[in-house]
């Protein structure tokens, strides 16, 4: 293995590490949205039984 070689493959490594990163907020954040949806969901259903 060369040494191009060698930092194309760590370079990988780092957009890797950098996109699961990007990844992972992205699905947290769209749980929370998730969460926000269900709530207000939930409150809407509970004033209308009222």
């Amino acid at each position: 293995m060369d040494n191009k070689q060698q930092e194309e493959d760590i370079s990988n490594l780092e957009s890797d590490k950098v996109r699961k990163r990007n990844d992972y907020k992205f699905l947290v954040q769209k749980l929370k949205s998730i969460k926000e949806i269900i709530n207000l969901l939930e409150k809407f259903f509970l004033q209308k039984e009222l």
